[in-house]
């Protein structure tokens, strides 16, 4: 990578770097992220009843390398999912497009207290 394109990563912002991200079209781009989630107490249970469904099939698939969640021991309504998966194109055009994750989706989205927070890694070496 050049100087100017490190100096041009390092000014993105992280939309801008979800963005780029997510126009991806060639195959084997990995995707790191991490994902934080705060939820209505009212949605509480009905989103911790997807999130346990959710898991084992999304962790089952293929693309998945790892997917972990942690829930904040100061705050029992935060969640955060550490993922790594194999492809990106592969986890945006079929993982996502599943309706077992469609339907966690739709779930999750309706119980957030505030917007989730994801932010987009690169591996460190």
């Amino acid at each position: 990578m050049s100087d100017h394109e490190l100096a041009h990563r390092s000014a993105m912002t992280e939309e801008e770097a979800q963005s780029r991200l997510w126009t991806v079209t060639e195959p084997g781009v990995p995707l790191l992220l991490t994902v934080t989630l705060t939820i209505r107490p009212d949605r509480l249970d009905p989103f911790v009843d997807a999130l346990r469904k959710v898991l084992p099939r999304a962790r089952a698939e293929d693309a998945c390398l790892y997917l972990n969640v942690g829930r904040s021991v100061a705050d029992s309504t935060v969640f955060v999912l550490s993922e790594s998966w194999r492809d990106l194109v592969e986890f945006r055009d079929v993982v996502l497009q599943k309706d077992y994750y469609r339907e966690y989706v739709r779930i999750s989205e309706d119980a957030y207290a505030a917007p989730r927070v994801v932010t987009v890694l690169e591996v460190f070496r």
